[in-house]
């Protein structure tokens, strides 16, 4: 029995107008050979399977060629058939990870000195040369700056940065794109076609997916295709042999994200347990996914790429519209994250299926950005109930929801006439009176504040009191240590969400801590601490509690005499007391 060569090694490019993509790099090629000026060193740099060592080759024969140099080779001549064969004496292809030591490169350096055999040129490629040792790069160093005439080296890796940098300077660097999804399907329908394998449009993108932006991997999954199935490929069958998920699930989930629906999220997590498929895969083709959305949403519609992968053009659009532009990041961070957590070792299917449910819930999401999401979904029920339709909200940009929002909230709401004799009655002493209002600004008032409702009915003193630590973690990540040691005693007393008002105790023994808190920048930064963890800008009123207890009410600022004062600061900031004498003669003596 007869080996047969795969379908990448038969399919490779043989000219420089075959080679799909990489543009900038066959451009300069070819203009180098055609004018003469082939450079001595060349360093191709790219991920696996993007064709650096074909277009080697294909710059071998172009040189080689016995109507060279020539930009379309013949292909019949004995240079052409030996280079494209690899067995041409004058084209010398060298794995670096094989043959790294010094030795090695004395044996080449031994064989540079002869001249071609054949053909014009003599060209080396060295495969993987980021693995040669220092020793090696050193013994090469003078070689690859001055080798003979017509000699030309072609170093390819994937890891530029660990090649010497003196190696790097004495190369023409070429770094090679991965391709495009469209590329990749364009390749597969070639050789397929040149094959006389029937595949279908799905199938030919779901390779496309799988390749990972290879060439090589993409026709490997053809051949292995036509090994399951004969010379015609289902989609069906790409999905049994490589274990991606189908688009239908994909789709499935982005809904239920989309909709933070968490059992649909639950749903396709099982449907994609029961099918078989792996779990990083299905997360690898959901983040591909979710990502194509992101595009949609900022481009206003669908590129001509997305072609490849979109069997219905008109759901992708719609799925798009329905998620928000923060969901989506947050959950594009989600599927990330997760599929991180599998390289490391976790789990997958507990991972990825986590990772789906807090896209999906918000709620279930401890992060900063989950809560913003919160925010943005309450700032949405609020603008569909002050103007929108139930059937169909309006769609409003963010920040104009955040902005009439602060407006509202910035508002107290009135009291009614008829108490505003109470009202007076119950206001301390030193207390500037409120200004009246009529009834129409009550109306006003109140219609504003009705939108607000499911926000504010969040807003209670157990809520507070629960995020108080966040809320002091808050202000010291706010890189102020000073300021927290201001609120390290400090406590909330009451909260009124009407008024969005904040009290907060201090202890009897703390009053100096409660002037310091009633600058006017400290208290904007607390502020500001606040709105972080909770979500509303609360407006803080400081008091002082009678006991360090319980201390629900509060009592009158303690006033310290001037000797009581001095020794306090001496006792907290172990300060020392000077004299006005001494006070004097230090300044003299400076």
């Amino acid at each position: 029995m007869v080996s047969q060569t795969s379908l990448y090694r038969r399919h490779r490019p043989q000219s420089f107008d075959e080679v799909v993509g990489q543009e900038h790099v066959v451009r300069t090629l070819r203009n180098a050979v055609e004018r003469d000026r082939v450079h001595h060193a060349y360093l191709f740099v790219g991920s696996r399977g993007t064709g650096k060592t074909s277009v080697a080759k294909i710059l071998a024969r172009s040189l080689n060629c016995v109507n060279g140099p020539t930009l379309t080779p013949c292909g019949e001549c004995e240079s052409c058939r030996t280079i494209a064969a690899g067995t041409s004496l004058d084209v010398i292809e060298m794995d670096a990870a094989s043959n790294r030591s010094v030795d090695d490169i004395r044996e080449l350096r031994e064989r540079v000195g002869y001249a071609p055999a054949a053909g014009r040129w003599k060209v080396y490629i060295l495969d993987e040369a980021h693995m040669l040792t220092r020793e090696a790069w050193n013994a090469f160093l003078k070689t690859l700056e001055e080798p003979p005439p017509n000699t030309a080296f072609v170093l390819c890796t994937t890891e530029p940065h660990k090649v010497m940098p003196t190696i790097v300077d004495r190369c023409q660097r070429f770094d090679f794109q991965r391709p495009s999804l469209e590329q990749i399907a364009e390749v597969v329908r070639r050789v397929a076609a040149a094959e006389s394998i029937e595949i279908e449009d799905g199938a030919v993108g779901a390779i496309a997916r799988a390749a990972g932006g290879s060439f090589r991997d993409a026709l490997g999954t053809l051949d292995q295709l036509v090994a399951y199935g004969g010379k015609q490929v289902r989609t069906d069958d790409v999905l049994a042999v490589l274990g991606v998920a189908e688009a239908e699930l994909i789709l499935a989930a982005a809904d239920a994200i989309a909709s933070e629906d968490g059992g649909a999220a639950l749903e396709a997590s099982d449907r994609l347990a029961r099918s078989g498929r792996d779990p990083a895969q299905f997360g690898r083709d959901l983040l591909a996914h979710l990502r194509q959305l992101l595009v949609i949403r900022a481009v206003g519609e669908i590129p001509d790429t997305f072609s490849v992968t979109a069997a219905d053009p008109e759901r992708l659009r719609t799925q798009a519209e329905a998620f928000s532009d923060l969901g989506l990041a947050r959950a594009i961070d989600a599927v990330a994250d997760a599929l991180g957590a599998i390289k490391e070792g976790d789990e997958p299917r507990m991972t990825l299926e986590l990772a789906v449910l807090r896209a999906a819930r918000p709620q279930l999401d401890p992060s900063r950005q989950a809560l913003l999401q919160r925010i943005e979904d309450l700032e949405r029920i609020v603008g569909s109930g002050a103007g929108g339709t139930a059937a169909e909200p309006p769609r409003i940009e963010p920040t104009r929801v955040s902005a009439q929002s602060r407006e509202a909230r910035r508002l107290p709401p009135q009291r009614p006439p008829h108490d505003e004799a109470a009202r007076q009655a119950e206001q301390k002493p030193g207390e500037s009176p409120e200004p009246p209002h009529s009834d129409a600004d009550d109306d006003d008032r109140a219609a504003r504040m009705s939108s607000a409702v499911a926000v504010e009915e969040k807003l209670d003193f157990e809520r507070i009191s629960g995020l108080w630590p966040a809320v002091l973690d808050q202000v010291r990540e706010s890189g102020s240590e000073l300021l927290l040691t201001v609120f390290a005693a400090a406590r909330p007393v009451a909260v009124d969400a009407e008024q969005a008002v904040l009290k907060v105790g201090f202890p009897a023994s703390a009053s100096f801590n409660k002037r310091k808190a009633e600058a006017q920048e400290t208290r904007e930064r607390f502020a500001d601490a606040v709105k972080a963890i909770v979500g509303r800008r609360l407006h803080p009123v400081y008091v002082l509690l009678e006991d360090d207890g319980d201390g629900g009410m509060s009592g009158p600022e303690e006033r310290l005499t001037e000797e009581e004062l001095i020794d306090r600061l001496k006792s907290e900031f172990d300060a020392e007391e000077f004299e006005e004498a001494e006070r004097l003669d230090a300044e003299e003596a400076r």
